[in-house]
């Protein structure tokens, strides 16, 4: 295998060089093939091997980290593991950590609303006054829990909890003919009336009185926070955070994400890892004078149609270039990316690629386009060989070549057989 660490490898005769100056092209990239097409094997694995940078995997069964996390452990990184399906065997995430808090005590507002949308998305189309009243809400609750409660309770269980307590607190006031109100919210409305949480506890006040409003307002935020309840999610939302995005920046890490193809409980919350992740690497990104982090981070978004949603993709691919941040977008079809995104979204993010790796299949509009870009008749681009790919790279001719063969690398270190020996992260000695 090339193990030139500065270079992508794409097909068997093709590789592409990092350097986004030298290039003048970004490192975006698309990979689209059907299962077993080889897009693991033949383009995510050899990459990741020869990585020059900090890299977040999406790893649906847990397979990659076993298979290269000793390889990079042994080449310096730290190694972690966000396991949504099994939480016994995570580091820990903290979504409220990357809350930013000013030396007065007040929450950054709009941190707490990328939570809060990814919590309770808008899903009611048509009538989007419950989610919205149930995003407030959640919102209010947020910030609460970052203004008041101490930072070792300063977590998505804690919001959960003080959920039940506003609850509560409504119906002894609504039982008693009191004012409808949540009297915990009253009191912080006295001490700090310029909280955002107030702020937004205010906004959904004037719902209160009208009981059955106030109930579909309360179910709707309660679906969005029941997760919470569960052991496994104070294993996996509770506490310390295990690492910091910003971190990816400064130092060679490796954060496998390992998520679920079969369950979709905890969708959201992928959803919104992801775009901490693009946020807070932007925000450290921008602390350095030319705006790029000191080590390239690439995102590889596996399965992405299946297993994430993240908003404003579209705008946050076009951006990403110039502050040393790349994704690898990897799709069965150019439709199933529609069916996430509508199509003139879908067509931005994938002309935000310039570079794009096919793999074959069977979906009429996408062989369609990728004929359109090879110069190929679609009936070529369907009948493909099962071993060549198409290579597509922006101001250059489309190359129809030999795939990377799957799984035909060495490792250079045995895989590891247990995922929970990189629970709090396993850091290699630096001399």
């Amino acid at each position: 295998m090339n193990e030139n660490f500065n270079e992508r490898l794409l097909a068997q005769d093709i590789t592409v060089c990092n350097d986004t100056i030298a290039t003048g092209l970004n490192n975006n990239d698309l990979i689209v093939g059907p299962s077993g097409a080889g897009k693991t094997g033949g383009y995510v694995i050899p990459n990741i091997l020869q990585a020059d940078g900090s890299l977040i995997v999406a790893d649906t069964k847990g397979n990659l980290c076993r298979k290269v996390g000793p390889t990079l452990r042994q080449r310096g990184y730290d190694i972690y593991v966000v396991n949504f399906v099994n939480p016994d065997q995570s580091c820990t995430y903290n979504p409220l950590d990357y809350i930013a808090v000013d030396e007065k005590g007040r929450v950054r507002e709009q941190d707490v609303i990328t939570i809060a949308k990814a919590l309770v998305p808008d899903l009611t189309k048509n009538d989007p006054f419950w989610d919205t009243s149930a995003r407030t809400v959640v919102c209010s609750l947020i910030a609460y829990v970052k203004e008041v409660l101490p930072p070792e309770e300063q977590n998505l269980n804690s919001v959960s909890e003080v959920f039940k307590l506003m609850s509560s607190q409504y119906n002894e006031q609504h039982n008693s003919g009191n004012e409808a109100c949540v009297p915990f919210l009253e009191e912080w409305a006295v001490v700090r009336p310029d909280s955002f949480a107030v702020k937004k506890y205010q906004m959904v006040k004037s719902s209160m009185p009208a009981e059955k409003t106030w109930a579909g307002i309360a179910s709707t935020a309660a679906a969005a926070l029941d997760i919470f309840d569960f052991r496994e999610a104070i294993q996996l939302f509770g506490g310390k955070h295990s690492f910091h995005f910003g971190d990816l920046g400064h130092r060679k890490c490796a954060v496998f994400l390992n998520v679920s193809d079969t369950d979709r409980s905890l969708d959201r919350l992928v959803n919104l890892f992801y775009t901490q992740a693009l946020q807070m690497l932007c925000r450290e990104a921008d602390k350095n004078p030319d705006s790029r982090l000191e080590i390239p981070v690439r995102l590889y978004l596996d399965d992405f149609a299946t297993n994430a949603y993240i908003p404003d993709f579209d705008k946050t691919i076009s951006i990403i270039r110039s502050r040393n941040i790349s994704v690898s977008v990897i799709l069965q079809s150019l439709t199933q990316l529609e069916t996430m995104y509508d199509h003139p979204t879908a067509m931005t993010i994938v002309n935000n690629c310039d570079h794009i790796l096919y793999l074959g299949g069977n979906d009429l509009k996408t062989a369609e386009f990728i004929s359109a870009y090879a110069d190929k008749p679609v009936e070529r681009v369907l009948c493909m060989g099962l071993d060549k790919a198409f290579v597509i790279t922006r101001g250059k001719k489309a190359a129809y070549t030999d795939k990377i063969k799957p799984y035909s690398f060495h490792l250079p270190v045995p895989e590891s057989k247990d995922l929970s020996e990189w629970k709090t992260g396993i850091y290699k000695e630096r001399e």
